[in-house]
């Protein structure tokens, strides 16, 4: 799997406009190496070859930064990563600039204080040769005519410390001659035969170092640079000049290197011109002065400095810089300087080491602690992540584990709560939905007891209305066929609301149908009707209805209640509310069937064409407006008052009507249950 990984991203980087540079610019580079190792390439296809590496080059950075932008948010999407990467940033980085710091500012101090060792044991070397001259010109002041025999024993006694020495005396003979007394080798370069002008014109001493190189080579560059230290120095009466000489080679490098602990190992010059250098035709020296240019690399380090250092041009006067390279490694300087100390530099060596390694160790120990510390806040957050999505996938029995008493834990602990919360409520919406199924079968049951459509019998028009409140409501309405000109009509309420509500709808329903076949008297029916209800009725419910039978032959209307809201008539435009005595069906209560037969009024009324009858539950006359307000019996008098002219069905829509107006934007409490019945003329 992941070769066949690593063939797709060479496949999808080929298809990219740096993945076809790279491989262009790659196939033509190794084929011109190939054509380079058996043939040297012309000079164009040399200069073709530079082009095509600087677009090989090209498209390597363009896919390094590719896959850079590419991977950034694969590689940083992990939170303990970018806590790792800012604990770098905040710890390692400031402790890294600040070693570069300490570093550079080490360097520093390293190449100043070598660079002092060796330049003060170089002017100590010319402070010697200096005194040298001075004893020489104490030694030859009475005696000029034997300064040959006097610079000979002075250059055999210094063979020791200065092997390297000449000296010259520049002196006039007895017949006022210039004569030129020498001593020593000269192997350095050619014995002098005079003075230049500008130091016999000096007004003091000339102490210093001249530069003398051998040749220039074709560009121009100057070979063999050497340097020599010189001391010329006049008697008091100006006519006399002591010079000496002393070749900086390798025993002087010798004696520089024992005194300072830093070995001279290379020249460079620097001259306004270097056809004012001197450069005589010279011999070899047994040290020779090249300069060393891996004396700046990283490698040489607290190891290998340079030191400048002015000379003169021997024969102008004109100044140069001589740049030399020297080898002193921190450890041998610092052991020297520790050498001429009595005590305490070791101690104080010991204590840095000491510090150092507590600092390594405190720095490591800092690293270790982040990376656990990011390792333990970042597994909580992966806990969290994975908790995330169990839940994502429907698995709330989840749980994370609480593995410390700070705000993750917490953090963690409310996650376990809000998933048991969410377990129970998904438990509750599953109960929910188990209910909401019964009950639209319920809501199918209670519609199918109802009347499906009002009977049509001669002389009566007859509109209901049933509007439950929940989805199923126990308001209940029905029509009894008795005979063929008359019917028996129902409205009932079932107290509470639901499923058990609709079970005793269905149950009043078989009873009332089996007991109007045999009561035509509505009070006998409802005493009946009470006597088997309160066998089957729990102690908290009840029924009220209203049972009422219109008879058009007899043109009369006989009406029982048994606690149900009163009947409206209206009769020639003028309403009235009947309310026969009676009391609510199937309490169980001792004695309540002997009271109930003993409360419950029958009540007739004669009918005739024109007249209405309504019916209804209190969800009509007790619904409720946002103020708290009923809309109540007279209000509904007053309508079916008003719109006695309409049909049944006009006067229906317009008590509906009103009603909604009334409650307004308030929510329904209870069902609304409504049969209105309108005598016709003909009846």
């Amino acid at each position: 799997m992941p070769v066949r990984r690593l063939i797709q991203q060479v496949l999808s980087v080929q298809r990219t406009l740096p993945g076809r540079l790279f491989l262009m610019t790659g196939s033509l580079l190794a084929t011109l190496w190939a054509v380079q190792l058996v043939t040297p390439l012309p000079t164009v296809l040399d200069i073709f070859r530079k082009v095509v590496k600087v677009g090989f080059l090209i498209s390597v950075g363009w896919l390094v930064l590719r896959a850079f932008l590419r991977g950034q948010r694969q590689w940083l999407w992990a939170v303990r990563r970018k806590l790792i990467l800012s604990y770098v940033f905040f710890g390692l980085f400031p402790v890294a600039l600040m070693a570069v710091l300490v570093a550079v500012a080490g360097l520093m101090i390293y190449m100043n204080v070598a660079g002092y060792l060796f330049l003060t044991g170089y002017q100590s070397t010319v402070f010697d040769v200096t005194r040298v001259v001075e004893t020489s010109l104490v030694e030859l002041g009475p005696n000029p005519a034997d300064a040959a025999l006097i610079l000979t024993r002075r250059v055999a006694n210094l063979q020791t410390i200065f092997p390297g020495l000449s000296m010259a005396v520049f002196q006039s003979d007895p017949k006022g001659q210039p004569e030129v007394v020498l001593a020593g080798s000269w192997r350095h370069m050619p014995a002098p035969t005079a003075l230049p002008t500008w130091v016999v014109n000096r007004a003091q001493a000339f102490r210093g170092t001249i530069g003398v190189v051998s040749s220039l080579g074709p560009a121009g560059e100057m070979r063999d640079q050497r340097l020599v230290i010189r001391v010329v120095m006049a008697s008091s009466n100006g006519k006399q000049f002591v010079m000496a000489d002393l070749p900086v080679d390798g025993d002087v490098v010798g004696r520089l290197f024992d005194q300072t602990a830093a070995h001279m190992e290379g020249i460079s010059f620097t001259a306004t011109n270097p056809d004012a250098v001197a450069r005589p035709s010279i011999a070899p020296l047994t040290w020779a002065a090249t300069h060393d240019t891996e004396s700046t690399t990283i490698r040489n380090l607290f190891r290998r400095t340079v030191v400048t250092m002015d000379f003169t041009d021997w024969q102008t006067g004109n100044p140069g810089r001589a740049a030399i390279s020297i080898e002193a490694p921190a450890r041998r300087l610092y052991d020297r300087m520790a050498s001429l100390q009595p005590t305490g530099l070791g101690d104080f060596r010991l204590l840095l080491v000491v510090l150092a390694g507590l600092f390594l160790v405190i720095q490591i120990a800092a690293v270790i602690g982040g990376v656990a510390l990011a390792r333990r806040i970042t597994s909580a957050v992966h806990s969290l992540f994975v908790g995330t999505a169990k839940i994502g996938q429907g698995d709330f029995t989840h749980r994370i584990p609480i593995g410390s008493n700070d705000q993750l834990g917490d953090l963690a602990g409310s996650f376990n709560n809000m998933g048991a919360s969410i377990e129970h409520l998904r438990h509750i919406e599953r109960e929910k939905l188990r209910l909401d199924e019964e009950l639209q079968i319920a809501r199918k049951i209670q519609r199918s007891l109802l009347p499906a459509t009002t009977p049509s019998i001669d002389g009566l028009c007859i509109a209901d209305l049933c509007e439950p409140a929940l989805e199923v409501g126990g308001d209940y309405y029905d029509f009894f066929q008795l005979g063929p000109r008359q019917l028996g009509v129902l409205v009932a309420d079932v107290s509470g609301k639901g499923t058990s509500a609709a079970l005793y709808m269905a149950e009043l329903k078989g009873l009332v149908l089996a007991l109007s076949r045999t009561h035509r008297s509505p009070r006998a029916l409802l005493i009946e009707l009470n006597d088997l209800l309160a066998d089957h009725l729990d102690n908290r419910s009840f029924i009220t209805m209203t049972y009422a039978v219109i008879d058009l032959d007899a043109a009369t209307l006989t009406l029982a209640r048994a606690g149900h809201t009163p009947m409206l008539f209206c009769s020639s435009g003028e309403s009235r509310v009947v309310v026969p005595d009676g009391m609510v069906l199937g309490l169980r209560l001792p004695g309540a069937a002997k009271r109930f037969s003993d409360i419950i009024k029958e009540h007739r009324q004669a009918i005739a064409p024109g007249d209405v009858v309504v019916l209804y539950t209190d969800g009509i006359t007790e619904a409720m407006n946002l103020d708290g307000d009923l809309f109540g019996d007279e209000a509904l008098s007053r309508v079916v008052s008003a719109n006695c002219g309409l049909d049944s069905s006009g006067i229906r829509e317009r008590i509906l009507r009103d009603v909604r107006a009334f409650v307004g934007d308030a929510e329904p409490h209870d069902d609304m249950t409504m049969v209105v019945v309108k005598v016709q003329a003909g009846a």
